[in-house]
């Protein structure tokens, strides 16, 4: 019985050690800390985002909803391991649902996170949204859990714009832009292959961020089908059969000396 317990000691305290020598990694191949950082961030927004619609979840007939949506920013070397880690994703949603319920919090539609690079970025951001439109704005949530608005820090838009099938200039003047085919949409895309709501562009952390939303005829930046992609100046993005380029008027010393026109056309429908 003795010799029992010395071997399960000496087996837990080799476990142990194998931990310590094989670095802090965690079970899906990240850093254990990195994952850690994430998974507090994730938290935090989604306690940021919360909230109250009519239900039976509290004693005044209202009910805590957690936005079901999570776009996690990051420098481009983070970012990339989350990417080569689709795993590590499922588990992150997975803790998020796991606090939400310790919370009593309950989410609309299954928790979604997504993984944008930003060479710009110098920390992790969240944008936290709701599946369901109706249900709120979108937010961005820094690591230390502070809501900023998402624009840039000194709260203006730069002097951005699409050129749309290489005819007219369709300037960036919101912080969000819808796309797509119905009238609803801020830029109409008047082309059978368009969906309904194709694309949405969002200003987030001095970077306009293009996402494609599940359209039928994909979302594509410089040839590559994506789902969310940060716009450098240049960029020619393709929605379904739609070409469009983005551009961004930036001071001469950086070496970009393209202008828009004094006033370029605004078309609601093209």
């Amino acid at each position: 019985m003795e010799m029992s317990k010395i071997e399960n000691s000496l087996t837990h305290l080799e476990a142990r050690l194998r931990a310590m020598i094989e670095g802090e990694k965690g079970s899906a191949g990240i850093p254990r800390k990195l994952h850690n950082q994430l998974v507090r961030a994730l938290v935090q927004a989604m306690q940021a985002g919360v909230k109250r619609e009519p239900g039976d979840a509290a004693l005044d007939g209202t009910s805590a909803i957690a936005p079901d949506q999570y776009t996690l920013i990051l420098p481009p070397a983070q970012a990339q391991i989350l990417l080569t880690q689709p795993i590590e994703l499922d588990r992150l949603a997975k803790k998020l649902e796991s606090s939400a319920a310790q919370a009593k919090l309950h989410f609309a539609a299954p928790p979604m996170l997504r993984v944008v690079p930003d060479p710009a970025a110098q920390e992790l951001n969240i944008l936290v949204e709701y599946g369901h439109v109706e249900l709120g704005d979108f937010l961005t949530t820094k690591l230390d859990g502070v809501p900023v608005q998402s624009v840039s820090m000194d709260g203006t838009l730069p002097q951005a714009f699409l050129i749309v099938n290489g005819l007219s200039t369709y300037p960036l003047s919101q912080p969000l832009i819808n796309i797509g085919c119905d009238p609803a949409n801020h830029l109409v895309l008047d082309d059978l292959s368009v969906s309904s709501r194709h694309a949405q562009l969002r200003f987030i952390t001095d970077h306009f961020v293009l996402f494609d939303l599940d359209s039928k005829g994909g979302t594509f930046v410089n040839g590559v089908a994506i789902s969310s992609r940060v716009l450098n100046p240049g960029d020619v993005i393709r929605l379904a059969g739609v070409p469009l380029v983005y551009g961004q008027e930036t001071s001469p010393q950086l070496g970009y000396t393209q202008k828009l026109p004094v006033e370029p056309p605004a078309p609601e429908v093209l």
